[in-house]
């Protein structure tokens, strides 16, 4: 496989094919068109996106100085949908008391940690470090004079099983095929602004889209991303630098590649049976 692209990207040094039968054109492109529906899951949590109008924070004005959710970023890969789990820190802005947010990319380590059955190691985990990671930046924003000291906390009740079931749901994996073959494209992700704003992209972002007709985007096929704002591939990036991962991508191209099955007439088929035209279906 011929990779052709402006950037590089994490998979494109695993193999190196110098006499490719096979090229990637792999230049950016937008799908206007709702697909969430194919890897939704039981227990899996997916931002909410409204059908025709993009992501709706229902709940960003009602949360406290220093609260702590998590969320997730959604990405793809041939054959799988994945969840980056991410944590999310809302602050009340000193000039106008709007609430706003940033977040930090959550890793493997951490993420496991908190998860692990024993409730000391656990605990032990959100609190000395969880939390640690997000008072840091938090007080970064306080001392800017951005928002009132607070300490973080998780809403509603803190408790840890609340917690470590919030956490679980933003991260997964799904076995989705339909949706690139959907989307014609062997990566995407689940478009969010924070990832492309004023990044590598923002220049030549297409006017048009390449697949649907809603008023939104709302995936991003063929991206680069190491070219994004964030690695949200951080939670996976072990399970991804692999051959696998190339070789599923080509195996997906190759896929679209083939030529549809030609599909026989009547006289072909009756020929295909030992049957003659001439004699075999004669009127008596």
């Amino acid at each position: 496989m011929k990779i052709i692209s402006k950037y590089k990207d994490f998979y494109d040094f695993i193999v190196q094919d110098h006499d490719a039968d096979l090229n990637y054109v792999r230049n950016i492109g937008l799908v206007n068109e709702y697909l969430d529906d194919l890897f939704r899951t039981e227990g899996n949590s997916i931002p909410y996106y409204s059908k025709y109008y993009g992501y709706q924070d229902t709940y960003r004005s009602r949360r406290d100085n220093g609260e702590l959710t998590f969320d997730n970023f959604i990405f793809g890969i041939y054959p799988f949908v994945f969840s980056q789990p991410i944590l999310r820190i809302y602050y009340k802005y000193r000039v106008n008391g709007n609430v706003e947010n940033f977040f930090i990319i959550l890793g493997r380590e951490l993420v496991d940690k908190v998860l692990d059955s024993s409730i000391i190691v656990s605990q032990s985990a959100i609190d000395l470090e969880l939390k640690k990671i997000a008072q840091l930046e938090f007080d970064k924003r306080a001392n800017e004079h951005l928002c009132d000291y607070a300490k973080v906390h998780f809403a509603p009740h803190n408790k840890l099983a609340d917690i470590q079931k919030s956490l679980k749901m933003h991260v997964w994996k799904v076995d989705c095929p339909d949706i690139f073959y959907k989307i014609e494209s062997p990566v995407f992700i689940k478009y969010n602004y924070d990832l492309v704003v004023n990044g590598a992209y923002w220049d030549n972002w297409p006017e048009e889209p390449r697949i649907g007709k809603l008023k939104d985007t709302h995936y991003v096929t063929d991206i680069s991303f190491q070219k994004l704002n964030y690695n949200i591939l951080k939670y996976w990036y072990n399970d991804l630098f692999d051959l696998n991962t190339y070789i599923n991508i080509e195996n997906f191209l190759w896929s679209i590649k083939q030529e549809p099955e030609a599909k026989p007439d009547n006289k072909t088929k009756i020929l295909a049976h030992g049957f003659d035209l001439k004699t075999s279906f004669r009127k008596m």
